[in-house]
This record gives C-alpha cells, structure tokens and sequence, in this order.
C-alpha cells in the first residue's frame, strides 16, 4: 500500500519516485488489454446515440436507438440498485419521452442520454468489480478476475477517461494519471495473485471517479448562474444527470445534504442551484464518509484484520481526497501528510500512531463540518464557530469515561433538550424523535420503547444543577462519529 497511496491521495502535492511515473506521465497509452466485442459494441453504440443529436435531431430515433441498444442493460442495472433510490432508465425515458412530446429541450435530451448513459458504464463497472472480479479473486480464479478486469479498463478508457480529463482541465488536476497508473497497478495486483493488494487500490479507482463526478456537478452548481436564461434548462439537467452517479454513495456520509443537492437539481430550477450551499453539502457528505472509514478501519484493526483494515483506510482517505478543490491548498496537504502519515501505520498494524495520524487529518475536515471539544474547558467550536457551555466536560473518576453537559450536545445535533426533575430524566427531542436517559441508569428509551441492543456505557450524572451524559455513548447513538487524542475530542457525521 505505501508503493501507492502516495500517488493515490494527490499526484499534484505528492511526488512519488516508486510508483511507475512513466505510465502516469504516459496517459495517452492504451492499457494492455485484450478487448472484448460486446463491451466495444456497447461504447461505440454510445459515441453512435451521441451522434444522432443534430442541428435536426429526431428525439424518437434517439428513443428508438435507446431502447434498441441500451434499455435493457440499463434495466440489468437498475435491479441492482437499492429500492427507492434513482434508477437509470426511468430518468433518460423521462426526459426522452417529455422532450419528444416538446415539453423539455433537446438539449435536456441530449444531456439526459449522454450523462445517463455514462451512469449506467460506471455502475457496469462496479457491477463488473463487486460481482465478477473479487468473486473471482476469492476463489483464486485469476485468469478470470484479469479478463473480467479488462472489461472494466475497456469502459473506463472508452467513456469515462474524457469526463475525467474534463475535470482535469477545469480544476488542474491529474486523475488520468493517478486513474491510469491505478489501473495498471489492478492489472499488476491480478497477475502476481494477490488479491487483498487488489481491495485496496480499487477504492483508489472507485472514489477517483466519484470524485470525477462530483466535481462535475459541481462545476454546474458554479456554471449555472453564469448562464444565459435558454441555456439554464440544459444546464441543471446536465448538472442533475452528472450528480446522480454518486448521489447513493455521498448520502452514506450525510443524507440529508445528498438530499439536498439531488433536490436543488432535480428542481429544474435554475434558481435553486446555490454553489455555496451546493459545495458544503457535499464537504459534509465526503466528511460523513472519512469518519466512517476511519471508525472501521480501527475496529478492524482490532479484530487482527489487517487487509480489511487497509481497504478502509484506503476508502476513507480517498474521500479526503474528494475535497481536494474545496479545502484551502495549505489545509489539504497538510490533511494529505498526515493521512499518509495514518495508512503507513495502519500498514504496520501501529494502532497507537495511526490513531494520532488520524486525529491530526480530522482536525482539518471539523473546522469545516463538525465539533471539538477539550475536557476541562466550557469552550467548544461546532462548524468553526467558537461556543461557551455553562459547564466544562469532565472525565469521570470511576468509569474513566467523558461526561458533557446535555446541552452541549443538545446544541451539536440541534435538538431540543429538557430535565425532569421528578422523575430525573434527561429528554433530548430530534426531529420529531425522543431519546430519554435516566440518572443512575444504563437504559436508553426511545419513543417510549426500551432499546434492547444499546446501553450507555456511563449512566446520567447531574453535578452542581447540571446533568452530564457519556459522549461517546450518546454521540454514537445520533450517527456521530467520536475521535480523540488525550482531551481532545472531535466529533463528525
């Protein structure tokens, strides 16, 4: 892993003499690979319906190509996505059919196809890596596994590549190179059979083109207001068909701001795309998912699974280096330093530093998104906003676990919070929902039911007129993830 991730995490602020720099520097090679028929049928088959948008275009022989040469592969793939969840047909037929009957613009059309279409080869080739490749590397069938992988470098190099090099140009990036040099290193990882080097560099290739994709939507959450009002229609449907490839994905890490952009596009008004709140949505959905990788990664860990280990740490880093365009260059590379400083220690299974490492990275993703808080001190920062708590969190003598006051919690997940003196109960009100704690007791209710697979590991404490819950406990118990080093603590979605 350390012969990679250098080159993974950023090529722009990290350069690595181990890592074949003459294959990245060589992006315009073709990778060594034996092509199969059906997959170039279905590439030219795309560049063939792209095509057909003319200055006379007629929609229904795009519909009639569409349904003759992709429906049913795009139907294949939908049944694999979750239920409820956006699927790839409904959308190009939505907008193929409204825009035959004129009520949407060709150009709507055109975009419908084109970036719908590139959903459905992404998801193919996740389709082709979950499904076909590591099965096939479970059981030792490499052969396989390497004509299976080069479907995946066939899709990649003929639809994707240019969306990415796109990307490239609008931001100064180089994901060719970090993709190209990815996939040989997969092609590598196959040939010498060795499949939990495989696990860890595919997140390298998945999250570099979520990436991809994310920044291009965001270029049209910067686009759109720019844009003369005949072109605004087309715009936000491009921005919405490019968004929707990783809309699953990024609601992982914050529902409710994936949600929020998928709203702001899929509004079709032009009015409601807000770069700003646009880009920190998405900075919070990419948070969401560091946390959760580095929360796995250390359970792993624990368990003595170090190749499972890896593969998270590996995840959650390249969802740090999703961010790359949105921290302050000073900001990422130091985050950069120190998640390589965290994946080199996970390598050595020196869970002490990796956890220090880690903690040091996160500390440039919650001055953004998130809180910290120091033991012994009233003051906390939530959102980079400095706030006062009437009381100072504390640890506890006996248990040696940290106890906050409620109301510094209450404030961090906003929700409302009350104490019943009576009964001596501790009731916190989020979204409609009621977790009740009392002091003395492990038990937590919700909704005026006993969860009987989660007790708090410190009961309520109320000390000098001020009631204190365990952190982690309750933290935990709203989707927060708890990270610490000595009294240092922060927490993130």
């Amino acid at each position: 892993m350390r012969k990679l991730i250098s080159v993974a995490l950023s090529l722009a602020l990290i350069v690595s003499t181990v890592f074949m720099l003459a294959s990245v520097v060589s992006a315009e090679s073709k990778f060594n690979i034996k092509e199969d028929p059906e997959i170039a049928a279905r590439v030219q088959a795309f560049a063939d319906i792209k095509a057909l948008f003319t200055d006379k275009t007629d929609l229904q022989a795009v519909k009639d190509f569409y349904v003759g040469k992709f429906q049913a592969e795009t139907k294949r793939i939908d049944a694999t996505i979750q239920p409820g969840d956006p699927k790839i047909d409904e959308n190009i037929s939505f907008v193929l059919d409204n825009a035959i009957k004129g009520e949407l613009q060709v150009g709507q059309a055109k975009q419908a196809v084109d970036k719908g279409l590139q959903w459905y080869f992404y998801f193919a080739l996740r389709d082709l890596v979950n499904n076909k490749i590591r099965p096939a590397l479970k059981e030792g069938d490499f052969a396989t596994a390497r004509t299976e992988f080069d479907k995946v470098a066939q899709i990649y190099e003929g639809v994707i590549q240019s969306t990415v090099q796109k990307r490239d140009l609008t931001y100064g990036l180089d994901m060719v190179g970090i993709l190209k040099g990815t996939i040989e290193q997969l092609i590598q990882d196959i040939e010498s059979k060795n499949a939990d080097d495989f696990n860890v560099h595919r997140q390298v290739l998945d999250k570099t083109i979520i990436k991809t994709y994310a920044l291009a939507a965001f270029t049209y959450a910067t686009n759109i207001p720019t844009k003369p009002a005949a072109d605004l229609p087309t715009a936000v449907t491009e921005g919405y068909f490019l968004y929707l490839p990783v809309f699953t994905y990024l609601r992982g890490g914050s529902p409710a701001d994936a949600e929020y952009v998928l709203d702001a596009f899929a509004s079709g008004d032009a009015k409601r795309i807000d770069k700003d709140r646009i880009q920190l949505a998405l900075q919070r959905t990419m948070n969401g998912k560091v946390s959760e990788y580095v929360t796995n990664a250390f359970k792993k860990l624990a368990e003595g699974d170090l190749a499972g280990a890896r593969g998270y740490v590996m995840e959650g880093n390249m969802f740090l280096v999703t961010q790359e365009v949105f921290l302050p260059q000073g900001d990422y590379a130091a985050a950069i330093d120190y998640a390589q400083q965290y994946a080199d220690a996970v390598d050595r299974s020196d869970a002490a530093t990796a956890k220090k490492a880690a903690f040091q990275m996160l500390k440039y993703l919650v001055v953004h998104d998130g809180t910290q808080i120091t033991v012994g001190s009233p003051t906390y920062v939530v959102d980079g906003e400095a706030r006062t708590a009437t009381s100072a969190p504390f640890i506890h003598k006996k248990t040696n676990r940290t106890l906050v006051p409620v109301r510094l919690i209450a404030d961090v997940i906003d929700a409302d919070v009350s104490y019943d003196g009576a009964t001596q109960t501790v009731s916190i009100v989020k979204s409609g929902k009621k977790t009740e704690l009392k002091v003395g007791s492990d038990t937590i209710v919700q909704d005026g039911k006993v969860n009987e697979t989660v007790k708090l590991d410190q009961p309520v404490v109320v000390q000098n007129g001020a009631s204190f819950i365990p952190l982690r406990a309750v933290a935990e118990l709203f989707g927060l993830g708890v990270f610490n080093d000595k009294l240092e603590i922060i927490l993130l979605r």
